[in-house]
């Protein structure tokens, strides 16, 4: 938070004895001690009861907490997350003496103390009375948090007695929430299979060179099996065991060229093991605990999973802000690096993480625009591909600002004349990786939420010196200023999980040790435009909701220390050992059922990864390739035959009820679709045997002709098998939904359709919203927006010189528009929003004088009078136009993209630009109540901002001027040669 306000928290979390006998646990302060190790509560810790009657200075604290909110709303604070930790340790807040109340009470009532002076948290009623009204202001953060959390504050009963409105919005998230969160870590690990394409012996200078290479291959999984066996083991230690082995191994890696191979197969083996969740998995083979919970035979994974999870998962509190750290697998790569000391194979790898960064970061992970319907089967695809490049990104850049930093890492802050030598050194050097240009690039693409979370990884690992680079510190400056930019409130078109993970990454970055204190409170930050491209297409990710909980919970672990400190509350309130309630509940065992069991199911998976082991990569790619394609056809299948046949049937039905006077048309439709979803089992069935015919016809047509029938039949099986379980799994979960979407989507065109004759016999011919005596032949909006597009597309793309539109086309498809807009028959909001977002791009290229009009004038006129017939001609295009915002859209008319950096990008690329036109359609927005003079003025100072040439610079702030001088002009008889350069009182006179 502030600095102002950060002091005096730092001191309350500090005090360790206060007249009111508060205990905060654990502590917080404004940069955490990572060293801390919180306690939970012990039975000599007593918990006060909060009363809500005994708070004093209620007003004073709303005002706090109102002030506060403000500050976590507007990001004003460096983590978010951190200032809701420490709120809801105030809400979980102890009280140990019995006489607190009555002494707090005087001190509070004492008139003649200044307000100033008064100590407002020294009671735990206070405390609680403020926490409460922070978490009410920040409900929206909190809605969003993980199921087991919400349980915890709905439970609550200090929420529950001091906010009843509050405790029953909480419970209202919970039932409603999804979001179960698993941080269970795999529990089997492969090696890498060998690669022929980059590893075989054509890719080598000499027999020596290669079985060098295969030498080294075999010693490292020996040292990997040793460290995976040993290295829990009390005592163990990897320099004292490994390290010499490992320095032996390199010692054996002269040449380039086996350093590169080497390289490589370190880091595939890095992402193999390491980019699951904290770290990835844990073993090889079993662990002990492991071979208990597979004795038990239990059918229901999930439930085991669930069991496993309780068990293994770590309790312990850690704080909101851990330091950056290499667990699970993780580990065994880092100290393999630091053992083996050789500046080749670091460069090397590090060269190797630089490709495939660059790689994975300009994937194109979506291939559909963003919707507001259920997600379908490819949507989960792409999150699924989402989610594995981000945490695969994050693995690599991590390691990757270990290698670059690690030469210039310190156990303690250098020394100020030490910092400013070492800093002016470094500044003469060129980055590893160019991070500030790809971070740009992801902010223009709408691409944050790939690249943002890995950039964090990277600089996570900084040294002490590194944020007082040049280079560097204009990369803190841009993270700064868009973390600013991301109010949780505002910018609805991103997903605001999506927003959230970027927020708490960001967040923990500003808490790193090494990153300094005073960045985020500098008031010296560079401005750089923040404006990014209106686009809709497979680049723009940050509009697709690609986050979820368990994505959120997996790239923040920290998130869960909210929870466990409100546990460790509850168990201190009612456990007599103290220690957190694990609660089980116990089940009825299940009738045996022909499905595999867990283990049946593991050794499939063990046979699977043997078989692959033993092919050639292709094979395993191609069939993963036809079991994702032939599972999601499965679904597509489904949907145009059985929900088809399903939704035909749910028409006829609904036909004859919804004639009915006083029909309830959403319990009608609840009722048919009810009778519909036992039907809608039959999809399971189907599927399977979808996949049974398709699946081995499409592995035949893939691969070679001499693949041996037994390979064929193994690959034909195991596509079968993924696929039925991919589309079987998505049927299962979403097939109600989609019957339900897809017969609410018939009955509402029914309803629009044939509305009119269902209720009365009066309204025949007549539609909601059309003009009197409408006959509905007006065009249809995707005809309409097709016809738009063309025009952008012959004004944008590349064209011939003589190719060009006719103005008498444009006219017409302006009144057609029209037409189209006053008929609301086959109209919908999705169609309205997009003819308004069309029509606004149309007239950013009419002002910029992109639209090559032809048809005007004879071509034998001289090139002045056509130049202004042309300009006349556009003059009543854009009335048209300002007419039809005006009067003939129900939606709001999106006009301030007019303002976006690539719509008035097209003014600036002309080489002699001419402004009357925009000029013009300014009036024109505030004459026709579209936007006001100061929300122009607004825009305007905004584009001001952004990087522009200084010639354009200029004359856009000249134009801005004559603006604000003038309110009321029909059409600017100025000439453009002289708009930019006269005076303002001279071309305002001349208006």
């Amino acid at each position: 938070m502030a600095p102002a306000t950060a002091q005096p928290r730092c001191k309350l979390l500090h005090q360790t004895s206060s007249p009111a006998g508060l205990s905060l646990d654990p502590s917080t302060p404004t940069k955490p001690n990572y060293s801390w190790n919180g306690s939970l509560t012990t039975d000599s810790q007593v918990v006060t009861c909060a009363d809500l009657s005994k708070v004093s200075c209620k007003k004073q604290l709303e005002q706090l907490a109102q002030l506060y909110s403000t500050c976590i709303a507007e990001n004003l604070v460096p983590n978010i997350f951190l200032e809701l930790f420490f709120v809801l340790q105030l809400l979980t807040s102890k009280g140990t003496t019995s006489s607190e109340d009555g002494e707090n009470d005087l001190e509070f009532n004492q008139e003649c103390k200044d307000a100033v002076e008064r100590q407002h948290f020294q009671n735990v009623h206070n405390c609680v009375y403020f926490a409460v009204q922070v978490l009410d202001c920040q409900f929206e953060i909190i809605s969003h948090l993980e199921r087991g959390t919400l349980k915890l504050l709905a439970e609550n009963e200090r929420i529950a007695s001091f906010s009843p409105g509050l405790h029953a919005r909480l419970m209202k998230a919970y039932e409603s929430s999804t979001a179960k969160v698993s941080l269970l870590l795999p529990s089997s690990v492969q090696s890498v299979s060998f690669q022929p394409e980059t590893d075989n012996r054509s890719n080598f200078p000499s027999d020596r060179a290669f079985h060098i290479f295969k030498k080294q291959r075999d010693i490292f999984y020996e040292l990997l099996r040793e460290w995976e066996d040993n290295h829990e083991k009390p005592g163990w230690d990897f320099e004292r065991v490994l390290g010499n082995k490992i320095r032996a191994m390199m010692n054996h890696l002269t040449a380039a060229y086996n350093h590169s191979h080497f390289a490589r197969l370190f880091q595939k083996q890095l992402i193999q093991m390491c980019k699951g969740p904290i770290g990835g998995g844990t073993s090889w083979g079993d662990t002990p605990d492991q071979d208990v919970l597979n004795m038990l035979g239990s059918d229901n994974l999930s439930r085991l999973k669930r069991l496993q999870e309780r068990f293994v998962v770590p309790q312990s509190i850690r704080g909101p802000c851990p330091p950056p750290a290499f667990p699970g697998c993780q580990q065994f790569f880092r100290d393999f690096i630091l053992s083996a000391g050789s500046y080749q194979f670091n460069q090397h790898l590090m060269d190797s993480l630089c490709l495939k960064i660059l790689e994975l970061d300009g994937l194109t992970l979506v291939e559909h625009e963003p919707s507001d319907g259920e997600a379908d089967m490819d949507e989960q695809d792409e999150k699924k591909r989402f989610t594995a490049a981000l945490m695969t990104l994050r693995l690599l850049a991590k390691f990757l600002g270990f290698l670059v930093f690690l030469p210039y890492q310190t156990v303690e802050p250098p020394s100020r004349d030490l910092q400013e030598s070492a800093v002016t050194l470094r500044n003469q050097t060129l980055p590893v990786l160019d991070v500030l240009k790809l971070l740009r690039r992801s902010i223009l693409n709408r691409r944050t939420i790939l690249t943002v979370p890995w950039i964090v990884e990277f600089l996570s690992l900084v040294d002490h010196f590194a944020p007082f680079l040049d280079y560097y510190g204009r990369v803190f400056s841009l993270l700064l200023q868009l973390y600013r930019c991301l109010v949780l409130s505002e910018d609805k078109e991103m997903s605001f999980l999506n927003k959230l993970l970027i927020l708490a990454v960001l967040g923990w970055l500003f808490q790193v040790p090494s990153v300094p204190e005073e960045l985020f409170f500098t008031s010296k930050v560079k401005q750089e435009g923040l404006m990014t491209d209106t686009m809709t297409s497979a680049q723009a990710l940050d509009s697709v909701p690609l986050v979820d909980q368990q994505l959120l919970y997996t790239c923040c672990p920290f998130l869960g220390e909210l929870r466990k400190l409100l546990a460790s509350f509850v168990a201190g309130s009612g456990a007599k050992n103290g220690g957190f309630i694990r609660k089980i509940t116990p089940t009825a065992a299940e009738s045996l059922t022909p499905k595999p069991s867990v283990t049946q199911q593991k050794l499939q998976v063990e046979l699977e990864q043997a078989f692959f082991h033993n092919q050639p990569p292709s094979l395993r790619r191609t069939v993963e390739f036809v079991a994702e394609r032939v599972g999601s056809n499965c679904v597509k299948h489904i949907k145009a035959t059985l929900v088809a046949e399903l939704v035909k049937r749910a028409e006829v039905m609904l036909q004859d009820k919804v004639k009915e006077e006083d029909a309830n048309h959403s319990k009608l439709l609840d009722e048919v679709c009810a009778q519909l979803y036992e039907e809608g089992a039959q999809a399971l069935h189907k599927g399977r045997e979808f996949c049974r015919l398709k699946g081995p016809e499409a592995v035949r047509v893939l691969l070679p002709e001499e693949t041996s029938a037994a390979v064929l039949n193994s690959a034909e099986d195991i596509a079968v098998g993924l696929a039925t379980e991919k589309a079987c799994t998505w049927l299962s979960t979403n097939i109600t939904a989609l019957i339900k979407r897809e017969v609410r989507t018939t009955f509402n065109r029914m309803l629009r359709v044939q509305g009119p004759s269902l209720f009365s016999e009066d309204t025949q011919g007549e539609r909601k919203g059309c003009p009197p005596n409408c006959q509905h032949h007006a065009p249809f909006p995707s005809q309409i927006i097709n016809e738009i597009k063309d025009v952008l597309c012959i004004a944008v793309g590349p064209r011939d010189e003589d190719e060009g539109i006719l103005y008498v086309q444009l006219e017409c498809l302006l009144k057609r528009l029209s037409q189209t807009l006053q008929c609301r028959k086959f109209m919908c909001p999705t169609s309205e929003q997009q003819l308004a977002r069309c029509t606004v791009e149309l007239a950013s290229l009419l002002v910029s004088d992109r639209v090559p009009i032809q048809g005007l004038k004879p071509q034998t006129q001289k090139k002045p009078e056509t130049q202004r017939g042309k300009k006349n001609a556009v003059y009543g295009l854009l009335k048209s136009l300002l007419l039809v915002w005006k009067e003939d859209f129900w939606t709001p008319v999106p006009v301030q993209l007019m303002f976006s950096r690539k719509n008035v990008g097209y003014i600036a690329e002309v080489e002699q630009r001419e402004w009357d036109l925009f000029l013009f359609m300014l009036h024109g927005l505030v004459d026709h109540g579209l936007m006001g003079n100061a929300e122009i003025e607004s825009c305007l100072h905004s584009l001001q901002e952004l990087l522009w040439s200084s010639d354009f610079l200029e004359e856009l702030e000249t134009i801005s001027r004559i603006f604000i001088s003038e309110y009321h002009v029909a059409e600017p008889r100025t000439r453009p040669c002289e708009l930019v350069r006269q005076p303002r009182g001279t071309v305002a006179a001349q208006s």
